[in-house]
């Protein structure tokens, strides 16, 4: 069974499913309506929504394959139809060499006919597909390809506009009720599926949207009751076309109307965001989303769409352009690092400084989570300090980020809250100290390593004395034999090589979480970290057999202490296993 090729924009393609922070959630009705609507229009027991992750698909809504959530992505069909942006249809897998030995054909749930969408966002990138299948040979006909398309596209947009929701800001929750009213009110489209079709078909697409259909030929105009809502109107409120155009500022009409004759000249949709004047007098802000449906004649039957109020995000976007009005000059020529966010740590504005420390520009900043830039370990402490710095009204401490290279940045921050507006956001002023942080590690390596050898020194063993933890350690107590006589014979600058290549000899000899110290003069010190059965044993063998390679000839001590042996013990106990070894034979310089 060959496996679906690899998209060419895999890693981004993954990157933007990440960030739609939708995989494993639970069931929601507008994507299960999405799905029951696909298998009651192209008549299929089976209906899938299906996202493609890393090494599964993982089905986000899923009629008829009850028990299941999930399937390999070596076996889904749907891997395959992301590689393209048409529909993928298989009439028969049994005789189709892709699928032929696929374990969903040769067992459960026995596919036999497969016909998926690709899930396709705004930016081009295929996120799965919308499917339908049967335990049966077969085919669409091309209003059903039409249909399931339409409805993959639906999908693709209210996976867009789901994550979009998770984002706004406690001020646009009463919008965020609407939508999920507006969910609720799907449920209830189910019953007219089969003559309302074309409705439900725009009015899915969008999560918590409006709908709307004219009748080309009557001139009737159908309004949703969260169309009707948005214009201040009661539910069930049926507008003449005139009235519904008339509901548009004046200076937006035109651009409407011109929209509508465009579109029944020459079938060409509109998305617009407009001014409205409601009912009420409310001034706001809508987007009109519109299209044109055909007959089977070819001609057009109706103009439909999608309606949603858009206010609130208008109002957002402009007090982002007060805010950088506001704050632009201190920005642009601020040594320091600025920048301003919301609540949920969404990046409203950055000053130049901040992001060329980071190696991005502004525009790739703005308008991603501060967490885009930090390892996901640090996400749980940066929540700690949205609710520091919103409760208290202000923060400081470090913060580390990563730049677009990959390396790590500290930045030492004061931030504060500023909730005098509508909009309340967190202002931030940082200072990047990672070269004081790094010179501040380089000295305290300086601080505990031998300067001629580059072993540790006694104050990294003073240190470790005072802070060891119960934990087994071998001790290997390492004394140069006549030392003394190289340095008088050939000079302290021989001595000094032959300190150097002892400490080489040893540092090879060990593990790398074990330490070499140089107590001073020419003894040597070697600790080894858990040391299990036998490990002292072991390295002191290996030392021993390599004695013809060490710069010196040398004597050395060794015990093993247990846990709740103090070190200082061990070192004396080695200590005098040392001189005892030294007792027992002659040693000759080298």
């Amino acid at each position: 069974m060959p496996a679906a090729a690899t998209p060419a924009d895999e890693a981004q393609r993954l990157a933007r499913l990440r960030a739609l922070a939708v995989l494993d959630t639970d069931a929601e009705p507008l994507f299960d309506a999405l799905t029951r609507a696909a298998a009651a229009l192209t008549g299929r027991p089976i209906a899938l929504i299906s996202l493609i992750d890393a090494d599964r698909q993982w089905f986000k809504s899923n009629v008829g394959l009850a028990g299941v959530s999930e399937t390999p992505r070596d076996s889904a069909f749907c891997a395959h139809t992301i590689l393209g942006a048409e529909l993928m249809e298989v009439a028969d897998a049994r005789c189709d060499p892709r699928f032929a030995d696929n374990p969903l054909v040769t067992g459960k749930p026995d596919i036999r006919f497969y016909a998926g969408a690709p899930i396709t966002l705004s930016d081009g990138l295929r996120m799965g597909s919308l499917c339908v299948i049967d335990r049966e040979p077969g085919a669409l006909d091309e209003r059903q390809r039409q249909t399931l398309k339409v409805l993959a596209s639906a999908a693709a947009e209210a996976l867009e506009l789901r994550r979009y929701a998770q984002e706004k800001s406690a001020a646009l929750e009463h919008e965020a009720e609407a939508l999920r009213q507006e969910v609720d009110s799907r449920r209830l489209l189910e019953q007219e599926l089969l003559s309302r079709r074309a409705f439900l078909k725009r009015t899915g697409r969008l999560a918590g949207v409006g709908g709307w259909e004219l009748d080309l030929a009557t001139q009737q105009i159908t309004w949703s009751d969260e169309t009707c809502r948005i214009h201040d109107l009661p539910a069930g409120y049926r507008p003449s076309l005139d009235e519904a155009l008339d509901f548009y500022a004046p200076e937006a009409r035109p651009l409407i109307q011109a929209a509508v004759e465009k579109a029944i000249a020459d079938g060409e949709g509109w998305d617009l965001q407009l001014p409205l004047i409601t009912a009420t007098g409310r001034n706001i802000w809508v987007r009109a989303i519109g299209t044109v449906e055909y007959a089977e004649d070819g001609q057009p039957r109706c103009l439909a769409g999608a309606f949603q109020d858009v206010t609130l995000r208008k109002r957002a976007v402009a007090a982002l352009e007060a805010s950088d009005r506001r704050f632009r000059k201190l920005f642009q020529y601020s040594l320091g690092l600025i920048c301003t966010h919301d609540h949920e740590g969404l990046l409203l504005s950055v000053n130049p400084a901040a992001a060329k420390s980071l190696g991005y520009s502004i525009g790739e900043m703005i308008g991603r989570p501060l967490t885009d830039f930090m390892r996901p370990q640090l996400h749980p402490a940066f929540r700690d300090y949205l609710l520091r710095v919103i409760t208290n009204d202000s923060d400081a401490g470090t913060l580390e980020l990563i730049a677009k290279d990959g390396s790590l940045h500290i930045w030492q921050y004061h931030n504060v809250l500023d909730d005098e507006g509508e909009d309340p956001y967190v202002l931030g002023h940082a200072q990047d100290v990672t070269e004081l942080q790094q010179q501040q590690i380089k000295l305290r390596e300086w601080s505990i390593r031998d300067t001629l050898t580059g072993c540790f020194n006694r104050r990294y063993l003073a240190e470790l004395i005072a802070t060891h933890q119960k934990e087994r350690l071998g001790c290997i107590v390492i004394d140069l034999d006549h030392f003394k006589q190289i340095n008088d014979t050939w000079g302290h600058q021989r001595g000094d090589e032959v300190l150097i290549g002892m400490a080489a000899f040893l540092t090879h000899h060990v593990r790398a979480q074990d330490a070499v110290v140089r107590l001073g003069g020419d003894e040597f010190l070697v600790l080894l970290r858990e040391a299990g059965d036998g490990l002292t044993e072991t390295i002191v063998g290996r030392i021993d057999a390599d004695r013809a390679a060490a710069p010196i000839a040398f004597t050395l001590g060794s015990t093993t202490l247990d846990e709740g042996v103090s070190l200082e013990t061990g070192l004396a106990e080695a200590d005098r296993l040392l001189y005892q070894a030294r007792a027992g034979r002659p040693r000759r310089a080298r």
